[in-house]
């Protein structure tokens, strides 16, 4: 979500404000947290299908695996 939002030259606090969230949502989404429904809904309309949730659960399956592997 980060590379589109540059490539937009919008601003975290921006895209919040059209999300519904705070800048600090949209910090914590681009850093790899999965945004509840309603936002993600909303981040797939506004940009066009271009940032979908999978963007996020390949960053989360990939979390799980180092954590794993790590423990072992």
């Amino acid at each position: 979500m980060k590379k589109w939002r540059l490539e937009r030259g919008l601003s975290a606090a921006a895209v919040g404000r059209k999300i519904g969230c705070t800048r600090l949502s949209v910090d914590r989404y681009e850093g790899g947290r999965m945004p509840k429904q309603p936002y993600l809904d909303r981040i797939v309309v506004m940009t066009d299908g271009a940032v979908t949730g999978s963007d996020w659960l390949g960053k989360e399956a990939a979390d799980v695996v180092a954590k794993r592997q790590a423990s072992a």
